[in-house]
């Protein structure tokens, strides 16, 4: 049976800024079905539980 992931990277341009800069990314695990792939990004979208390195922001400074 395949499993799919989607691989995902969230990015923000600040006003002024010219380019997009990366603030996180993430990944749903295998799953059994595109949808549901999907709709495990969608969670951990909406409920700002992706992950960070460097000087990325946390999830929950994005819309401070």
């Amino acid at each position: 049976m395949p499993e799919y992931r989607i691989d995902f990277t969230i990015q923000r341009r600040a006003a002024g800024d010219e380019d997009f800069t990366d603030i996180g990314f993430g990944s749903s695990g295998g799953c059994g079905d595109v949808n549901a792939a999907a709709y495990e990004v969608e969670s951990i979208i909406q409920n700002r539980q992706w992950e960070t390195s460097g000087d990325m922001p946390e999830p929950e400074e994005v819309d401070a």
